[in-house]
């Protein structure tokens, strides 16, 4: 306690100097994010609190991760929101980036229509639908199923949809169930009266493994940026953190600037924060968690780390 104590001391002190310098030429940071929760601290930053001068933080929401790999690796952007094992993949192929943070940690269920999966074995013979195949959702129906008895290839038919179209087909009444992200839970719960709400997935990760944290989402910084900037990087993640408990602690604000970003009714979000694990734990806890789900995955799906679990200089 006391040494991440003295860290913020010296961190906002840092800041008082460079807010007392002058004149003072800011630097601007560009940060890419999907319309997700962990979002919401950087929206604070860059709306709802008055940085130091020498900081101009500028958001683009985008859920092309793809491209925002893209961009972070030609260096258009500094820093990205993504899935962490998006980033390990990226390190493991060459891509100069660093894991600040993992910000996300419980955000998917699984919904049934029109009838309640007490067990996965009751989910045998029905269409399961997934947004990506390969992707870390995938792996996560296909490690549980297998968990419980079941052969994912021959007992479950899975069915592969983007999202949101499989939230619609889902709310439609064309699939029997779906694993989905919050906010998409509460809005297909809200539109689909024959919507049940069966499995935390979380929960399920829990009774196999003893800890219902999954390090689902990350921030990522750009290596050289980090390097050329490590005060200015220390100080964003301070921050970070800082919005992290503004969200947490501000529910109804957090809803209200997710509703004027994210082009959803605030008291919607609100709903879905109650089922979201947004929260940044000690580096030392943060990463036993992360170095475990890289290493379940790596036995499942290596392809999804490429090929294997990334170094000491991937984490900052």
């Amino acid at each position: 306690m006391f040494k991440k104590n003295t860290l913020f001391t010296l961190i906002f002190l840092f800041i008082f100097l460079l807010a007392a310098a002058a004149p003072v030429l800011a630097l601007e940071v560009n940060v890419q994010a999907p319309t997700v929760p962990g979002a919401l601290p950087f929206l604070w930053m860059q709306e709802k609190i008055e940085l130091p001068a020498a900081l101009d933080i500028k958001v683009n929401l985008s859920s092309d991760h793809q491209r925002g790999m893209s961009l972070l690796a030609q260096n258009d952007i500094d820093l990205l929101i993504t899935g962490s094992n998006v980033g390990a993949n990226a390190y493991n192929r060459g891509i100069n980036l660093k894991m600040m943070n993992v910000n996300t940690w419980g955000i998917d269920y699984l919904l049934t229509n029109g009838f309640k999966a007490e067990s996965w074995a009751e989910l045998s013979g029905k269409d399961l639908a997934l947004p990506l195949q390969g992707g870390p959702l995938d792996f996560l129906a296909r490690y549980l199923a297998q968990k419980n008895g079941l052969d994912p290839e021959e007992d479950l038919n899975l069915v592969y949809r983007a999202l949101p179209g499989g939230a619609q087909l889902f709310m439609a009444g064309e699939l029997d169930a779906i694993i989905l992200p919050e906010p998409l839970v509460t809005i297909s719960l809200a539109n689909r009266e024959e919507a049940v709400l069966s499995m935390d997935l979380q929960e399920e990760w829990a009774k196999l493994n003893g800890d219902n944290r999954i390090p689902f989402v990350a921030l990522f910084v750009n290596g050289e940026f980090s390097s050329k900037y490590p005060q200015f990087t220390d100080i964003i993640n301070a921050y970070y953190a800082k919005g992290v408990d503004w969200v947490n602690n501000n529910p109804e604000a957090a809803a209200e600037l997710a509703a004027e970003h994210f082009g959803m009714p605030a008291p919607v979000f609100r709903k879905s924060l109650n089922r979201v694990n947004l929260n940044i734990y000690s580096e030392v806890e943060s990463r036993k968690l992360t170095e475990f789900y890289f290493g379940e995955m790596l036995k499942m799906y290596p392809e999804l780390l490429g090929g294997s679990l990334p170094d000491e200089e991937f984490y900052y």
